[in-house]
């Protein structure tokens, strides 16, 4: 696949020419590659994102790779996963993970706002670009699947986000959205563990559950609503200095399938996965 072939201007929707500098279109909007990834955000816009560019810079060594780890992070990444196969879009592709659990036989393209994050995403996903979630380079009804793994609460206007995803997705599409839940038992936990990270904008949120569906469900018929990490993520997400021990977490992952199955306690997850069709 040539990614010129998927992309238009995400200013005026109209078709974009590829040089060895850039990509320009009729209405010469003009948009310069970094490192060999395109950047597809303005100026303007870039002003507005200073803040959250500096969180992700400093985020991207927060995605650590040890056994533990990665135990907890697959064991609910995994569940995002669907079996419709094709053009898949990781929209908030933050270091391109998500393309560990996507299976073979897709042809994965990573968007993110923080070049950091692309930088790593690079090293595992073979077509990336840097783009605003609210206004996607890619022509109409382009992609089979887009996964949009906690994403959402990073941006101003999250119903726009979700209007874009509806957009890009063909008329039989799947959208994915796994996204923060402000829940009674974490918002305090949630607070302690970021308390001494760099701040994100002064939009980023959690979502309640009501209010993330009201969001999604004018666009998509939901199919699947499921509450996920509980005492897995605690202990990888929120330890800041206590390396986690391989042994203890399959322990809590073991607990975690069990509160997944308890009436109301299942509703203190860290996090939701709604899954949909394109309306």
């Amino acid at each position: 696949m040539k990614l010129e072939s998927i992309l238009q201007c995400p200013e005026c929707r109209s078709s974009l020419k590829k040089n060895k500098e850039s990509y320009r279109c009729k209405n010469k909007h003009n948009f310069i590659f970094f490192e060999n990834i395109p950047d597809f955000i303005s100026k303007e816009d870039k002003k507005v994102l200073e803040k959250e560019f500096h969180a992700q810079e400093h985020a991207v060594g927060n995605y650590k790779e040890n056994e533990a780890y990665m135990l907890s992070w697959k064991n609910w990444k995994k569940k995002l996963i669907v079996d419709k196969k094709g053009l898949v879009l990781d929209n908030g592709c933050g270091p391109g993970k998500l393309s560990l659990v996507i299976p073979e036989g897709n042809t994965i393209v990573g968007s993110d706002v923080s070049l950091d994050m692309l930088r790593e995403a690079k090293k595992r996903i073979n077509f990336v670009i840097r783009s605003m979630a609210e206004k996607l380079p890619f022509k109409n009804e382009t992609f089979d699947v887009v996964y949009t793994d906690s994403m959402l609460h990073h941006l101003k206007n999250p119903i726009e986000g979700v209007k874009e995803v509806h957009r890009v997705l063909k008329k039989d599409g799947i959208a994915v959205f796994s996204e923060t839940h402000a829940a009674l038992v974490n918002g305090k936990l949630r607070r302690y563990a970021y308390k001494n990270r760099a701040k994100f904008s002064e939009w980023h949120k959690n979502f309640e559950k009501e209010e993330l569906l009201s969001i999604i469900a004018p666009y998509f018929e939901i199919y699947s609503i499921e509450h996920v990490s509980y005492l897995g993520y605690m202990y990888e997400g929120t330890n800041r200095k206590i390396p986690c021990d391989k042994y203890l977490m399959k322990a809590f992952l073991i607990f975690d399938e069990i509160i997944s199955k308890i009436p109301l306690i299942k509703n203190q997850s860290w996090h939701i996965i709604v899954k949909g069709v394109k309306k």
